[in-house]
């Protein structure tokens, strides 16, 4: 009989880092594990305030440890309100005498904790040291933890994040030769640094051979679209895009850009290097753990628009020719089913 790990988080929608993983982890096989999932953002009642909502979630989640009675509890948890609300699932879960995995999420853990005052940093640290194991996304966030909590480093196991490497096994890179064209994959905000992809756009607004591709919606939509006009840009809109028609999108372009100013692992670079794709990204979170310099692509420090404008211009066909093959072959490592694989190990150790 196989043994059961409830994995507790937000469920689509809301869209957004934890729920994609959620929803991934929907498409995990195991002969020794099953997955149960309970969902922490269940639709609001809007007749209830929040504080009576969150009671009624831990309540729910009361019941739903009684009745499934789980091997393991699986907690996903990021920063800030997200991992308040963690805090009460994992003490619950922890009173009723289950192990539990906590799965930190968030590029901003750290600075949430170093923010906070120093009650709530110490509630923090009781919360990780009740925890049985806990999930980082690599290396440099291990180390990283271990330094800021003081907690013991066997306490901690890495499963990166993971992309379906087959959905892009088919993108042929634009040719390089006939332009370079630099695609962006995520949240239209200023965290993710679309003010400075327009800031590049405007530096190479007369080199007719560049272009950039934004897909994604967010806040800044409408000052990208006002920017473009006012500015006339090298930018094309594409708006949200899922499957087939995202893959697409991936062959009109040779380079992937995420300027971002922060970031846990940066899933979308994943995308890119599976397309094949130079990757441009910055050296925040994870980030530097997949991408090194003239490898896999080149990071940059958050805003420094004119080292990515160099870049850009610089790059001749040979090195992409170079790096797209290289990736093409080095995104397989951050394959679902490598993720697969990592949570079985976890869950052996902790289990068997």
């Amino acid at each position: 009989m196989k043994k059961n790990v409830l994995q507790v988080g937000p469920l689509p929608p809301p869209i957004g880092g934890m729920s994609v993983f959620l929803q991934q982890l929907k498409n995990f096989r195991s002969e020794k594990y099953s997955l149960d999932f309970f969902n922490i953002f269940p639709k609001k009642d809007t007749r209830v305030n929040k504080a009576v909502h969150n009671g009624l979630i831990l309540g729910k989640f009361y019941y739903a440890l009684k009745k499934k009675q789980p091997d393991l509890v699986h907690v996903h948890t990021a920063a800030y309100r997200a991992f308040t609300k963690s805090r009460y699932l994992i003490a619950m879960a922890k009173w009723m005498g289950f192990p539990v995995v906590l799965h930190i999420h968030s590029g901003k853990f750290i600075e949430f904790y170093r923010e906070s005052s120093s009650a709530h940093q110490k509630k923090m640290v009781e919360t990780l040291k009740k925890c049985d194991r806990i999930v980082c996304l690599s290396p440099i966030w291990k180390q990283q933890f271990i330094k800021t909590f003081q907690i013991e480093p066997e306490r901690f196991h890495i499963v990166p994040n993971a992309i379906f490497v087959d959905q892009f096994k088919d993108v042929r890179p634009l040719p390089p030769e006939q332009g370079k064209v630099v695609l962006f994959v995520g949240k239209v905000g200023e965290n993710k640094g679309i003010l400075d992809i327009i800031e590049m756009a405007k530096i190479l607004k007369n080199h007719s051979d560049v272009k950039f591709l934004v897909m994604g919606n967010g806040p800044l939509d409408h000052h990208l679209e006002m920017e473009i006009r006012k500015h006339d840009l090298n930018i094309e809109q594409l708006g949200t895009l899922h499957g087939t028609k995202k893959a697409e999108q991936f062959n009109r372009a040779n380079m992937f850009i995420l300027p971002s100013y922060f970031e846990a692992l940066g899933l979308s670079n994943l995308e890119g290097m599976a397309a094949g794709h130079v990757v441009l990204s910055t050296r925040v979170g994870a980030v530097p753990d997949i991408i090194q310099d003239s490898k896999e692509g080149y990071l940059f420090k958050p805003g420094d628009v004119d080292a990515f404008v160099k870049k850009i211009l610089e790059l001749e066909p040979e090195t992409m020719h170079r790096i797209s093959e290289h990736n093409k072959e080095q995104a397989w490592k951050y394959d679902f089913s490598m993720l697969n694989r990592n949570l079985e190990y976890l869950y052996e150790d902790m289990l068997e």
